[in-house]
């Protein structure tokens, strides 16, 4: 049976209900058998839907220190950050 990619529309075959790799853009799509319609029947576009993406991660906020600014702005991944607002230097005790 033939399939279309849920992201990008590529059409490309499968054997049966299940998940599938497009092969342009690697999306996993998972084709459903077709409700309520004879086995073998192609799958309707509405059933094929990429699978929900996995949720991020809030990122992390610091707050400025120093007692004139208090700002508070999104840290990566680092040991100290300079503050946005007044360049305070804000200890933030983690990364590299």
């Amino acid at each position: 049976m033939r399939a279309r990619c849920g992201r990008c529309g590529t059409g490309f075959e499968v054997m049966a209900p299940g998940r599938y790799a497009c092969p342009a853009c690697g999306v996993t799509n998972e084709v459903r058998g077709p409700a309520g319609g004879p086995p073998g029947a192609p799958p309707r576009p509405q059933d094929m839907v990429p699978p929900p993406a996995p949720p991020e991660a809030p990122s992390r906020r610091e707050k400025c220190r120093a007692a004139e600014c208090g700002f508070s702005f999104i840290v990566g991944d680092v040991k100290v950050a300079p503050c946005p607002m007044c360049g305070a230097v804000v200890t933030v005790g983690r990364g590299i």
